[in-house]
């Protein structure tokens, strides 16, 4: 009897031990998966973020070539207004003594240069329109084009026309369009003036 009573109270104590091991291992289990979906879920947000901060990085790195790109747009305008283009009272003479000793340099001397200017108005500039006719070879046009492309001021060829001198072996008539622009101080009318070389 002594020994039933024994094993009864031990029964207890083991049913109370079983349940719990049964709690222990329910809660292990419950904890692990849900330490996995957290873990999962983590590795997600992990990666999100990661994008996202990729994403900001390229944005940052467009944003920055933007405002390379502007602050060279923003120097060239400043150049072109600040430096090359000036107001046209103030640089009208300089600009055709300039094509003048241009010509001179390289030797040609047209019989007449025409002067047309016309107000535009994007960007707002006055344009010049500056045309003359020659007589030479091709060595002399190369010359007189390479003079105009790296002088200081703002002289862009605009059209060169050539016609081959049927009387002249390696003689050409060329026919040059130049173009120059000055900053819009003022509302100019259409004007134009000619004029023969000196």
């Amino acid at each position: 009897m002594r020994s039933g009573g024994l094993w009864k109270r031990r029964a207890g104590l083991l049913a109370a031990v079983a349940a719990l091991l049964l709690a222990n291992l329910a809660f292990f289990l419950w904890y692990r998966s849900t330490s996995l979906a957290r873990a999962a879920s983590l590795e997600a947000r992990r990666a999100a973020l990661a994008a996202d901060v990729d994403g900001r990085v390229a944005e940052a790195a467009t944003l920055t070539a933007q405002k390379d790109r502007l602050s060279g747009v923003s120097q060239a305008i400043e150049e072109f207004y600040g430096r090359r283009v000036r107001a046209r009272r103030q640089s009208l003479a300089p600009v055709v003594e300039e094509i003048h000793a241009v010509l001179k340099g390289a030797g040609v001397a047209p019989a007449q240069i025409s002067y047309a200017t016309a107000p535009l108005t994007d960007p707002p500039v006055v344009e010049m329109r500056v045309s003359f006719a020659f007589k030479g070879d091709y060595a002399r046009l190369k010359q007189l084009l390479a003079a105009f492309e790296s002088n200081r001021r703002w002289i862009v060829v605009r059209e060169i026309g050539l016609v081959r001198d049927p009387e002249v072996p390696g003689a050409v008539n060329v026919q040059v369009k130049l173009v120059t622009y000055f900053a819009a101080d003022e509302a100019a009318p259409r004007a134009s003036l000619s004029g023969s070389a000196q």
